[in-house]
């Protein structure tokens, strides 16, 4: 009976030590970018924001919360008139899967943050995914970052890059921006869209590009608002 039960024991420790590695390796396996870009797709939608003169813009904005909440960037959902800022009148979402466009309500922004909220009209039979959380004070220069959005507003899609520098003080529009800068390339339409981690993880928000001295895009570079940044703005 001892060494039947000796026998027994040493099996189950087996079995679990099997199952713990398992696990681990589960846990700690990378996914792919093309698993990253499909899992996106419920979280990152496109934004359309248009005036009654049918001034329209486009780019992108990112389900941060469960109640249909989206974070953007400020110059999306608003435009520069004879210098004056104004806000544009409606703004609506669609998802990468439909071809109607759904609307959604401004709740606030900032201007010299860059940042937007807004919130989906009516979640009703809608299929969206609060997108996981990363945090951007944990960043080093080296990892990998993919940006997720609208570019070019030819529909929602992926490029892969590096962090730069996980956090640098920027003037841009006569204003300091503390963000993080990235070596991939985004575009119009890139506006508001995600930066996330190799996990798939929201660590920022896409907002600009630098121009040389002759006003040329500086292509390969962008800078992106830190994701602790953006929610300290939301819950405000």
């Amino acid at each position: 009976m001892k060494k039947k039960f000796i026998i027994c024991c040493s099996i189950g420790i087996i079995f679990i030590f099997i199952f713990l590695i398992v696990c681990y390796s589960f846990l700690s396996r990378v996914p792919t970018p093309n698993e990253i870009f499909n899992d996106s797709q419920t979280s990152i939608v496109e934004l359309k924001s248009k005036t009654g003169e049918d001034i329209i813009s486009y780019g992108s904005a990112v389900f941060i919360d469960e109640n249909g909440t989206l974070v953007s960037n400020a110059h999306m959902v608003s435009y520069k008139q004879s210098g004056v800022y104004k806000e544009f009148e409606l703004f609506e979402i669609r998802f990468s899967f439909e071809n109607e466009y759904r609307e959604v309500s401004l709740i606030k922004y900032d201007l010299n943050k860059d940042i937007s909220i807004l919130k989906l009209n009516d979640i009703t039979d809608v299929n969206f995914k609060k997108i996981d959380l990363g945090d951007s004070s944990k960043l080093s220069s080296g990892d990998k970052v993919y940006a997720i959005g609208n570019g070019m507003n030819h529909g929602i899609g992926i490029t892969q890059g590096l962090i730069s520098l996980p956090q640098v003080n920027i003037e841009y529009e006569d204003n300091t921006r503390n963000v993080i800068q990235c070596d991939l390339v985004i575009n119009e339409g890139n506006s508001g869209g995600a930066l996330l981690d190799d996990r798939g993880r929201l660590i920022g928000i896409t907002t600009f590009r630098l121009k040389d001295n002759l006003g040329n895009v500086i292509y390969g570079m962008a800078f992106c608002i830190p994701i602790n940044i953006v929610m300290e703005f939301y819950i405000q």
